[in-house]
């Protein structure tokens, strides 16, 4: 909300100045930004004339202000390039013998009463007191706030003025004109503070400049006029233009611009510029002391330099009386033929002198989607009559008024005779994915009063349908989503369309859909096995899943690392299996899975751990050899077998008449063994027999010998 506030200047010679502005009022340039917080510097800008170097500055903390108004400011000006060559060593100049700083208070008094902003400076750099006050009473937490923060408000106000007018801101120090320049030279000009560093360090500020970076003014764009009852609002683009102008002077003509005068005594700031209520654009609003005559109106903007740029377009237009009256629907008849209305209202005959013209609107809905039927009816007109209705019609009538105001009756409903429904929808089909969702499609209904579908869904079969759309839709395609854990594996399906009068055709035929199997079967169960003549025997009981197909069974051997070897499947309801591809002697695992009709599988049942034996004969050692010799004193046995697949040799040992046993075992290498563990004149039986990897043995052999 917008209030105006004062603010009382009061310097040591008693100089009064009373000072209008609004208390959104945005500060521009540096004085925008959040104060403190951040370390002093200097900002430089810089504007180009044909002739010279306009050059503005401040500082960016209240403190740094305080303490440059006593310092002052230097100006270092660098010569950096001549034509297009660079200089190896730049042309220093100190523009500045002595520091610039603001002009005595004496020097401001004919200034100040002369120029408002003059005045707004001057009482932040010298007055005694600086207080804001509300104009009607005040707050006192406001007061307090304002005294805790008076450095800020003379920094703020002060940058302000000097922002507003040129002259202020040569007056405040801020400001400097370089004359002594040459077109074909491009100039680095550094602003420094002052201050003693031990004081405050404040980092100075610069810009780099030529005469030939000399460009006119913009010309203001994007002005615009909304004229209304005895008022225009005028707005901008400000945005597009901020950089050149920080305000802007307001004229107006009303003798079709013969002559345009200022509208304010001061120009006009922007007082949308603020973070929270970003706007790119300026506003004004203008009185017009007559309606029906035309004001022209044009803007300048003024550069924070003090220059005027041109014109922009003008606006031009005249207020005019608003419309305040509605029309009124007295009937709307439906005539014999059943297709066309008559439609009948009323308006106040004192509103004639704002009224434009009429408009008939329609709408198939009461409250949205009306269109002008029948645009530019006399206003003299209080009837007409409307051809070619729909199954259901609203009608209002909008007046139009001489300033482009509108105002709208209320609906009136009109219906024709009809109880044709339309046909039965046709062609339905669907699908359902993994998910549960359900796409479903017909072919489209074509009649002019169509209005639209109702899907219905069961179970089961012969149970009772329930609607699933929650208003008839339009359009002949639709997507659900069921729960498929469920016992049943159909869901059921049926559409129904409505005409605008919602006479209903028949129901479509029922569309029966299977739902995805997500669920695998159950396993089957191991009933019992038998291993033996080189074939494994599996036999189980089948899954009790209804849809279960086949069985598949896998082996692998124990112990190793291998993944399972599928070796065959079984169709249902057959529930064995004979391997004869196993090896006697390998000790194998096998396992069982279930595969349905949607090919889930079941988890793998707990492996049998089976080993087929090896009990087919083996043939004897082909030769047992045992050599005495007595002067070394011990026996060799040889032996010699051509078999495969052999894993060791047992050799067995009696004396005379005792049983012989176990006595050596040797690896599938060794043919010879020498004995010398021996008595003398003692008769030795030796036995060899070979063991197979599938543990299967030969025949044992046997060779007796005398020492």
């Amino acid at each position: 909300m917008l209030e105006n506030i004062i603010i009382h200047f009061m310097s040591k010679k008693n100089i009064y100045i009373v000072y209008w502005l609004l208390i959104l009022l945005p500060l521009f340039g540096w004085a925008q930004e959040p104060i403190g917080g951040k370390d002093p510097e200097v900002k430089v800008i810089g504007l180009v004339t044909k002739d010279a170097i306009k050059l503005r500055w401040g500082v960016t903390t209240p403190t740094a202000w305080k303490h440059s108004n006593k310092y002052g400011y230097t100006i270092q000006r660098k010569t950096i390039a001549i034509g297009d060559s660079i200089l190896k060593e730049p042309i220093i100049k100190n523009i500045t013998q002595v520091p610039i700083k603001p002009k005595p208070m004496e020097e401001w008094e004919q200034f100040a009463l002369s120029n408002d902003h003059a005045a707004i400076a001057a009482q932040a750099m010298y007055g005694e007191g600086f207080e804001i006050e509300m104009e009607e009473g005040g707050n006192a937490l406001l007061t307090i706030l304002n005294q805790a923060k008076a450095l800020e408000q003379r920094f703020s106000f002060a940058l302000f003025a000097a922002d507003q007018n040129f002259e202020v801101a040569k007056f405040s120090g801020l400001a400097y004109v370089d004359t002594d320049v040459k077109p074909n030279e491009r100039y680095l000009y550094r602003v420094y503070s002052a201050i003693p560093k031990e004081k405050l360090n404040v980092k100075f500020g610069g810009v780099y400049l030529g005469l030939k970076d000399y460009y006119p003014l913009p010309e203001p764009v994007d002005f615009a006029g909304i004229y209304q009852d005895h008022a225009v609002m005028l707005s901008w683009n400000y945005e597009l233009l901020k950089d050149h102008y920080n305000n802007y002077i307001l004229e107006r003509s009303d003798d079709e611009g013969t002559t345009f005068n200022q509208l304010t005594d001061v120009p006009i700031v922007n007082m949308n510029d603020n973070k929270r209520n970003k706007s790119d654009r300026m506003f004004f609003m203008d009185s017009i002391p007559q309606n029906n005559k035309v004001y022209q109106y044009r803007i300048k903007g003024i550069s924070p330099f003090g220059e005027i740029g041109p014109e922009s377009k003008i606006v031009s237009g005249s207020g005019k009386k608003p419309l305040v009256h509605n029309p009124a629907i007295l009937e709307a008849e439906l005539e014999s033929n059943n297709t066309s209305s008559k439609i009948t209202w009323e308006f106040p005959e004192e509103s004639l002198e704002t009224l434009s013209h009429f408009e008939l609107n329609h709408s198939n809905q009461v409250k949205d989607n009306y269109k002008v039927v029948v645009p530019n009816i006399s206003k003299n007109t209080r009837s007409i009559t409307y051809t070619n209705l729909d199954a259901i019609n609203y009608f209002t009538i909008t007046a139009v008024g001489n300033d482009g105001s509108k105002r709208t009756s209320f609906p009136q409903m009109v219906q024709p005779v009809d109880d044709t429904p339309p046909a039965t929808p046709v062609l339905l089909t669907g699908t359902i994915d993994s998910l549960g969702i359900v796409q479903l499609k017909w072919q489209q209904n074509t009649e002019v009063d169509f209005l639209g579908y109702r899907v219905f869904r069961a179970n089961l079969e012969n149970e009772e349908f329930t609607q699933i759309t929650f208003k008839t839709i339009p359009q002949s395609i639709i997507t659900d989503t069921i729960n498929i854990k469920t016992l049943n594996n159909k869901i059921y399906y049926k559409v129904q369309a409505f005409d605008k009068r919602y006479n209903p055709s028949g129901f479509s035929e029922v569309l029966t859909l299977k739902k995805p199997d997500i669920i695998p079967p159950t396993p089957p169960v191991f009933e019992s096995f038998n291993a033996d003549h080189g074939v494994v025997k599996l036999e189980w009981t089948t899954s009790s899943s209804v849809d279960a197909v086949k069985t598949l069974v896998y082996r692998k051997e124990k112990g190793k690392e291998a993944s399972w070897q599928f070796i065959n499947e079984i169709n249902l309801p057959q529930g064995k299996y004979e391997d004869q591809t196993a090896v006697p002697g390998v000790v194998y695992l096998y396992t069982l899975v279930t595969v349905d009709e949607s090919g889930l599988e079941s988890e793998p049942i707990t492996p049998l751990t089976i080993s087929l034996p090896d009990n087919q004969p083996k043939p004897a050692l082909d030769k047992l050899n045992a050599l005495v010799n007595r002067e070394e004193e011990h026996i060799v046995i040889t032996w010699r077998y051509n078999q495969p697949k052999v894993l060791e040799y047992i050799l067995y040992k009696g004396e005379e008449e005792t049983k012989p046993t176990m006595y050596k075992v040797f690896g599938v290498d060794t043919t010879k063994f020498i004995d010398q563990k021996l008595t003398i004149n003692t008769v030795y039986t030796y036995l060899i027999q070979a063991v197979f990897i599938s543990g299967a043995k030969s025949p044992i052999k046997k060779v007796e010998v005398e020492y």
